[in-house]
């Protein structure tokens, strides 16, 4: 009998194969890239949650909010004594941000207790607990360096291993009226040396701001109170308000000076993420929203504000 051969593929076939091949994992690869992201998304999410319940429970246990810094306004990292003549004991330069001062609510009290409040947050005795990655406030979208590269830090300070944050406060409408300017006020909830209660959120905390998103990589640093809260609006540093004619929702160079003023600690984005066309939002609630960076500006300095009195509608 004649031995029976097996056709192979022709070379056009093998080609056309290839090419179906090709075009499914095209197909498929951006499902799959939505489908990581809305994890991600969800991820995020969750920690802004968390952050919400550290926050009330802080306020059940001290009867305020946490300040944004321990130190007073105009007080930062350019005041450590290595970057100024400042003595280290001098209580205005602590700095120690909100999310140190709620570490153990996000059962993280063992770190907490690693830390000396009694000292600067950027003193030597607690670099060990600077350095540390906390995942509860890192979005997982989030792709950039894990420690600030600043020169008022690595250079000033000395220390290239101050850990970074996703998570900050929404402390008021301009960066104006996060100066401490005479005649100038912080309108949000957590802003440096605010001791504020739920009655003072007269607008509603379902109408209130109090973190937002941000993918800013040099002046987030989690331990320190210098930049941990920002404004609804950029700075565009035009008097009287400093403040730009959009939000500050994904808006680069937020706080940019390029070396104009000495010490000072340029913000590139705040409030902001890697989320498609917005940043996540906790509102006074412990609700988080998705807020679009096209908001209208007058409607998110609105929500920036705890007692302003605005009727705000949908957003």
């Amino acid at each position: 009998m004649p031995k029976q051969f097996r056709h192979a593929f022709t070379l056009i076939e093998l080609l056309v194969v290839i090419a179906i091949i090709a075009i499914l994992v095209a197909l498929l690869l951006p499902a799959v890239q939505q489908a990581r992201e809305a994890a991600r998304r969800t991820s995020c999410k969750n920690n802004m949650k968390q952050i919400g319940l550290a926050l009330h429970n802080y306020q059940s246990t001290h009867n305020v909010f946490p300040p944004s810094s321990t130190s007073g306004f105009g007080q930062g990292v350019w005041g450590y004594p290595t970057v100024s003549a400042v003595s280290l004991s001098d209580p205005t330069i602590h700095l120690h941000s909100f999310a140190s001062l709620i570490l153990p609510f996000l059962e993280a009290g063992n770190l907490q207790d690693s830390i000396n409040y009694n000292v600067s947050a950027l003193a030597p005795a607690n670099q060990g607990a600077s350095s540390q990655i906390l995942p509860f406030y890192r979005c997982p979208s989030y792709s950039g360096q894990e420690f600030s590269n600043d020169a008022l830090y690595t250079t000033g300070v000395g220390y290239n291993k101050f850990a970074i944050r996703n998570y900050v406060a929404l402390g008021a409408k301009t960066v104006y009226g996060l100066s401490g300017a005479p005649g100038t006020s912080a309108e949000g909830v957590m802003y440096p040396g605010s001791k504020t209660s739920f009655r003072d959120i007269v607008d509603g905390t379902s109408n209130t701001i109090m973190i937002a998103e941000t993918r800013e990589q040099s002046a987030s640093v989690w331990i320190d109170g210098t930049s941990a809260t920002v404004a609804a609006r950029w700075a565009d540093f035009s008097l009287p308000t400093l403040a730009g004619n959009s939000s500050s929702i994904n808006h680069e160079n937020y706080y940019y000076t390029g070396g104009t003023i000495p010490n000072s600690i340029d913000q590139i984005w705040c409030p902001s993420s890697l989320h498609q066309g917005g940043a996540q939002h906790l509102l006074g609630d412990g609700s988080v929203r998705f807020i679009s960076e096209n908001i209208d500006y007058i409607v998110y300095e609105s929500l920036a504000s705890r007692a302003g009195g605005e009727v705000i509608g949908e957003y």
